[in-house]
C-alpha cells in the first residue's frame, strides 16, 4: 500500500491508494492505515490561520468517520463518532452551547480523522494514571500489531478520573498558558476540573507530531463526549488530562 500526501490551499490529506487490485468485500472489514488531516494545530492556532478548511457533512458521506477537531475560528470543538457528529460552543455565560443548528452545516479548520469500519475491544484492566496514558496506549497498539510511529484513531468508552478539559472559544487556553498570553473577556473558554466522569474518548495517538496533530508534552490529541449536567444534551471537549478507570473499554482499528 502506498500512502500519499496531499497539500492544497492549507488542506493536509493522506491517501491510502491500494496497488495492483482491487478492493473487495473484505477490505471493507479493515482499517487501511490512511489518515485524514485538515490544517495543523500549530496553523490554526499559532499562526492564526483558522479559516474553514472543510465543510463537516462532505466528511460522512462515507460511513465509519472518527474524528477530533476544531471549528473554523477557533469556535468550538469538533467530534465525529461513527459519523455522529457533535459541534460545542461557548455562548456568552461560559456554558456550554451545543446542537444550534446542523452540526453538518459548520467547518472545520482544523480536522484529523479515519474511516475505520471495525474495532478490536480491549478492557482497561487496572486503573491508568494520566500520566501513564500515552504509554498504555502505545503498548496496547504494538501488541495488537498497529504501527505506532505512524497516526493511529482509537476510541474509550467507560469511567475517566482526573479529568482536564476545555472548549475553546476563539482562542486555545493551553496556547496561551504556554505563551503566556492573557485572554480577552470575550475569549475566554469554558475549562473544568472533574474527579470522575463516564463518557467516550474520541482520539489520534500521534507520536513525534507536536504542532502537527498535538499539544507539547503528548502523543495524543483527543476529546470527550459527555453528558452535560445542566443542558442534559451531549456535549464535547478536547481533553488535557485524563486518568482511564478500570472497566474501560479501549478499541483500536482493525488494520491490514
Amino acid at each position: 500500500m502506498l500512502i500519499r500526501v496531499v497539500s492544497v490551499s492549507g488542506l493536509m490529506l493522506l491517501t491510502g491508494i491500494l496497488v495492483g487490485r482491487t478492493l473487495d468485500a473484505a477490505d471493507t472489514e479493515t482499517w487501511d492505515g490512511t489518515i485524514v488531516q485538515y490544517g495543523t494545530m500549530h496553523e490554526a492556532i499559532g499562526e492564526q490561520q483558522h479559516q474553514g478548511r472543510v465543510q463537516l457533512n462532505t466528511l460522512v458521506e462515507r460511513p465509519h468517520f472518527f474524528a477530533v477537531g476544531a471549528l473554523d475560528k477557533l469556535e468550538g470543538e469538533i467530534t465525529i463518532l461513527d459519523n455522529n457528529v457533535t459541534v460545542t460552543r461557548v455562548d456568552a455565560a461560559r456554558q456550554l452551547e451545543s446542537g444550534k443548528g446542523s452540526a453538518l452545516e459548520n467547518q472545520a479548520t482544523l480536522l484529523i480523522g479515519a474511516y475505520v469500519p471495525s474495532w478490536a475491544e480491549h478492557k482497561v484492566a487496572e486503573n491508568v494514571e494520566p500520566d501513564k496514558c500515552d504509554q498504555y496506549l502505545a503498548d496496547v497498539a504494538s501488541k495488537t500489531g498497529i504501527n505506532t510511529s505512524k497516526p493511529f484513531m482509537f476510541t474509550v468508552e467507560g469511567d475517566f478520573s482526573k479529568v482536564k478539559l476545555h472548549v475553546i472559544n476563539g482562542a486555545c487556553p493551553m496556547h496561551a498558558r504556554l505563551k503566556k498570553i492573557e485572554l480577552p473577556k470575550e475569549r475566554q473558554p469554558f475549562e473544568a476540573d472533574l474527579e470522575k466522569i463516564h463518557g467516550t474518548i474520541v482520539g489520534v495517538f500521534a507520536k513525534d507530531a507536536v504542532g502537527k496533530i498535538t499539544h507539547p508534552s503528548t502523543s495524543i490529541h483527543m476529546h470527550l463526549l459527555y453528558k452535560d449536567a445542566k443542558s442534559g444534551r451531549t456535549v464535547t471537549a478536547h481533553v488535557e488530562q485524563l486518568g482511564l478507570l478500570d472497566g474501560a473499554v479501549l478499541r483500536l482499528p482493525r488494520s491490514k
